[in-house]
């Protein structure tokens, strides 16, 4: 028999969110079983839509031997392996290798119990589906609804008679516009019962970043009324079944988010809360649907010979942006080291021959054919989106976080766009937006995710509440200003000023009055010692340099590491272990050729190597050619002392260097990356994990 784990050893990433595959735990598959068989007498015909490797049927033949189930899945794979496992035991369990979707309506079944896929709606056929689901439902799902919500109302739309359902779902759509209808849906069904919702800073799912929701239905009408309960533990789900709030049917409103049945609402002690819509309006940043087309630095502008005019100066990730406040001489900074802020505008000087030439690129590349750049007529034009004052992150694991755009660029969707549509001063608006009240308010609006993860739409901060800055006098007003003016001071470190604008917003918007004098003699208070103590420049650490010599008194001519592959290639691609280091080493114009056509087998290092490098960690390598990046990954095989001479015959062999036999393993990337060289801009030691999330 193939387990779960076993599975995820032997089939790859691409294959598993293909048909969105993320296995439930044991536990939680036991107590959602247990539900849908309680009460139940004599054998049950079960349905399981989404089979998988079958961790539901295995807990259902657990408790009751005699039951009987049909189990769908669409990925052969999968089914493959389940038909053998369940081949050899003696159980009632017919498996079907189809799309549950396209299956007949009218099978009813005892109970039904699923983990279904988890797609959104540009990564399935929803054009067809959706309407499928309407038909039969007379419902109103639209376009944008995720594929877990069409398997639901079908499970329930095929229940026997008091026959039980146990879904576990992503959360998402309780909170999120799609979700309207699918709740108005459940509710019309007459069958749910309970939602039981688990806490947002553990997943469920051990591979996915979700916050699960487990929703359990019964076809009866003994039952108006619906539980809520929020878990902070899996261990804790049986206590969910009598620890929980109760609310009538009727009382449940389909068109708000139904977060406000299960959490404690904390804004109720503001008074004065208006929509963000007052303000601001908040929009998505700009999607290109092909960034590594679209994005380039100045070298790859360069290199493709195409001028100024061409481009958008644009931000394209979040990282790139370390303060509140980011200015023109931010950005220069960023061109300055290689990165990509330049959005590629074909429309800008399409007749141009270099422009044609880029543009035939991306054609003979299938750039065009991508699902948003399909779209878009022609396929090389970028939306009409204006550069916005604030920038607003979409996901975040501490709250919301504004930036105030003061160089006037453009952003990608790392960020949303929030234009000021008021009379209100933009920075007094902004000061007002990085305090911890307008974020802790703001939270009650948000879609939140598996570990913590938050994420915001546009329209969640659109319909979002904030206090009513049309209240604020003109002194408040200037207090503000002068505030924010501080802020460009402090850069980065300007809790003092964030901290004092909460305070005075929590003051101003709970008592209807300020001690305006407390506040602006505080900020006297921090200017003053601004004066006199300004923030001395922080020095890096100074790194040692490596004793050769002791390397050879400890190791001789024993390697100092070795390392293999764990995994070799498969036909779903090369498996990464992202727990393991990486060194990343600048290579040298003389020696650059043969790491450039990736024939090097060795690299040895300079006359220096770095201390803290743990070099009995080490396990992959990746060269810095200058003034481009990185882009090749290899393997370690062997770190040892050497000679420069196995580089460079005509070198002397009492020349000691540190040698790496390397084994090319993969390019990372069609085109190179710059990243900063951190240990004398020579050297970066990393988690080769830490390394993909920056990149």
């Amino acid at each position: 028999m193939i387990t779960e784990r076993e599975y995820l050893r032997k089939i790859g990433t691409a294959h598993r969110k293909k048909y969105a595959q993320f296995f439930t735990p044991e536990p939680i598959a036991a107590f959602m079983t247990e539900w849908v068989m309680q009460g139940r007498k004599g054998c049950a015909h079960i349905l399981e839509p989404a089979f998988g490797l079958g961790v539901f049927s295995r807990a259902l033949f657990q408790l009751h031997p005699d039951t009987s189930v049909t189990g769908y899945d669409i990925d052969e794979t999968i089914f493959n392996y389940a038909k053998a496992n369940f081949d050899a035991t003696d159980y009632s369990i017919q498996l079907r290798n189809e799309d549950y979707l396209d299956s007949s309506w009218e099978e009813h079944f005892d109970g039904v119990v699923c983990n279904p896929p988890y797609l959104k709606f540009h990564d399935y056929n929803n054009g067809r589906y959706v309407p499928i689901v309407n038909n039969h439902l007379n419902t109103r799902l639209n376009g944008f609804a995720n594929i877990y919500t069409l398997f639901l109302l079908k499970s329930i739309a095929q229940l026997n008679e008091s026959g039980r359902l146990a879904y576990i779902v992503p959360s998402e759509f309780l909170n999120a516009d799609y979700g309207v209808e699918v709740k108005r849906a459940l509710l019309a069904s007459g069958t749910l019962r309970h939602i039981i919702i688990v806490d947002f800073t553990e997943s469920a799912f051990d591979d996915a970043i979700t916050t699960a929701c487990i929703l359990l239905c019964q076809n009866s009408d003994d039952e108006k009324q619906i539980r809520f309960s929020k878990i902070d533990h899996i261990e804790e789900l049986p206590s969910a079944l009598t620890n929980y709030q109760i609310y009538p049917a009727v009382q449940l409103n389909p068109e708000v988010k139904w977060k406000q049945y299960y959490e404690e609402c904390t804004t109720r002690q503001y008074c004065h809360l208006v929509p963000f819509s007052t303000f601001a309006k908040v929009s998505r940043g700009i999607a290109t649907g092909a960034n590594d087309y679209f994005t380039f630095n100045e070298e790859k502008k360069a290199y493709y010979n195409l001028a100024d005019s061409c481009f958008l100066p644009c931000i394209a990730h979040s990282t790139d942006v370390k303060s509140q406040i980011f200015t023109l001489s931010d950005f220069e900074k960023l061109s300055a080291a290689g990165r990509n802020v330049y959005l590629f505008d074909g429309c800008a000087d399409e007749t141009n021959p270099h422009v044609k030439s880029y543009i035939r690129l991306g054609e003979e590349t299938g750039k065009n054919k991508r699902f948003l750049t399909a779209s878009r007529s022609p396929w090389f034009s970028l939306e009409n989106r204006k550069p916005s004052p604030i920038w607003v992150s979409v996901f975040n694991r501490s709250g919301l976080r504004f930036v105030r755009n003061e160089a006037g660029v453009s952003n990608l969707t790392t960020f949303h766009c929030v234009y000021n549509i008021s009379e209100i001063d933009t920075n007094v608006l902004f000061a007002y937006l990085v305090t911890g009240l307008a974020k802790e308010i703001f939270l009650e609006n948000s879609r939140q995710y598996g570990n913590g993860l938050i994420k915001f739409e546009p329209n969640d901060l659109n319909r979002g509440q904030v206090v009513d800055l049309r209240l604020l006098t003109t002194d408040e007003c200037a207090f503000i200003s002068e505030v924010y003016e501080l802020m460009h001071y402090f850069g980065s470190r300007n809790e003092c000023c964030t901290n004092l604008l909460d305070e005075f917003f929590r003051e101003k918007y709970t008592t209807d009055n300020v001690r305006l004098s407390y506040y602006t003699d505080a900020l006297r208070q921090i200017k003053a010692g601004r004066i006199v103590s300004i923030p001395a420049k922080v020095r890096s650490p100074r790194i040692k340099q490596l004793n050769i010599f002791d390397l050879i008194e400890k190791y001789a001519d024993a390697p100092i590491v070795e390392n293999a592959l764990a995994e070799p290639e498969s036909e779903y691609g090369l498996r990464y272990d992202c727990s393991k280091n990486v060194l990343i080493s600048l290579v040298k114009d003389d020696n650059k050729e043969v790491f450039e056509n990736r024939t090097a087998h060795i690299y040895y290092t300079g006359k220096k190597f770095p201390e803290s490098v743990e070099l009995n960690r080490l396990y992959y390598f990746m060269p810095y050619i200058k003034r481009k990046g990185i882009r090749d990954l290899y393997l370690i095989k062997i770190a040892r002392v050497g000679s420069r001479k196995e580089g460079k015959p005509d070198s002397n062999p009492n020349d000691l260097r540190l040698v790496f036999e390397i084994e090319f393993v993969k390019k990372l990337f069609n085109d190179y990356k710059p990243i900063e060289l951190e240990i004398w801009h020579t050297f970066t030691d990393t988690k080769f994990g830490e390394l993909m999330e920056r990149l």
